[in-house]
């Protein structure tokens, strides 16, 4: 692990977060002391963005509260888009697995979700889906079946599995993904409660190299915080990888030092503090 004291805020040019869990818990909102932090943060000289699972409608409102103008990375790395809209990168699943996937969760009775640009389809809203998707206001889409929208198959960046209540389905989901698709995709557990398939390759980090070229900076300038298994390549990578003390076992691994939970708002207490040790400037 590093030891904190010896970081110095000025060795890094940009800062990534992942949400849930991290920035903000089940409630779903920015607090206060994170908020003003990071716009500090931002004032001081140091950009920052968010590095999420979500698709923009599940991220405009943080990233509208945080008022980021960097391109976002999206759909676990497989979108790079900015908050109004522009997308600068996408890469879609192919349209068999989409419908290998749609068939697989149909017989398991599964409730599946698949992202496209900015819609999340699903067939319907229940008691198994409300805790993860009951907030959005936008982007949401009930289809009832999924042959209605039969004309987006080749358009999906991403399909999920979601389980609140048996993890133990929710495992042995992802190992049904894993025999059918036979490495041709990327299958993730995201949270506790989300089993993800991803094209293959596609991850945070990955993402975050799309942003860095662009911005014309190294992987090694970048500050990363996450909090769970598909945080771990951009943790590991990037030149320091920070994991809140409610993170997975895997992330803490890939991590180089672990600050306090998210309830404790321990990514915005590390970041004061660095920024408390800038120098004056006069």
């Amino acid at each position: 692990m590093t030891d904190p004291t010896l970081i110095d805020l000025r060795d890094f040019q940009l800062i990534a977060f992942d949400i849930d869990g991290t920035l903000m818990g089940t409630d779903h909102l920015i607090r206060p002391f994170t908020r003003d932090t990071l716009f500090r943060l931002r004032e001081a000289g140091f950009p920052f963005t968010l590095a999420t699972g979500k698709s923009l409608p599940g991220t405009i409102s943080q990233a509208d509260t945080l008022e980021i103008d960097l391109p976002l990375i999206l759909v676990n790395g497989g979108v790079l888009q900015t908050r109004t809209g522009s997308i600068l990168h996408a890469i879609t699943l192919p349209e068999d697995i989409v419908r290998t996937t749609i068939e697989l969760c149909e017989r398991e009775k599964r409730d599946l979700v698949m992202y496209a640009g900015d819609r999340i389809y699903f067939k319907e809203m229940n008691d198994n889906m409300r805790p993860v998707y009951g907030h959005l206001t936008t982007g949401l889409q009930a289809v009832g079946e999924w042959k209605t929208i039969s004309e987006r198959m080749a358009h999906i960046n991403k399909c999920l599995v979601v389980d609140t209540t048996r993890r133990e389905k929710l495992i042995s989901m992802g190992e049904m993904f894993e025999a059918a698709f036979n490495g041709a995709v990327d299958v993730l557990h995201t949270s506790a409660v989300l089993v993800e398939v991803m094209p293959k390759g596609v991850n945070k980090l990955e993402g975050l190299k799309k942003l860095t070229e662009q911005m014309g900076i190294p992987i090694s300038r970048v500050m990363a915080f996450g909090d769970f298994d598909n945080d771990v390549e951009m943790l590991s990578a990037a030149g320091l990888g920070v994991a809140v003390s409610n993170a997975s076992a895997r992330a803490k691994e890939a991590a180089d030092i672990i600050v306090g939970s998210v309830d404790e708002e321990g990514a915005a207490r590390f970041l004061a503090e660095l920024i408390n040790r800038l120098p004056a400037i006069n």
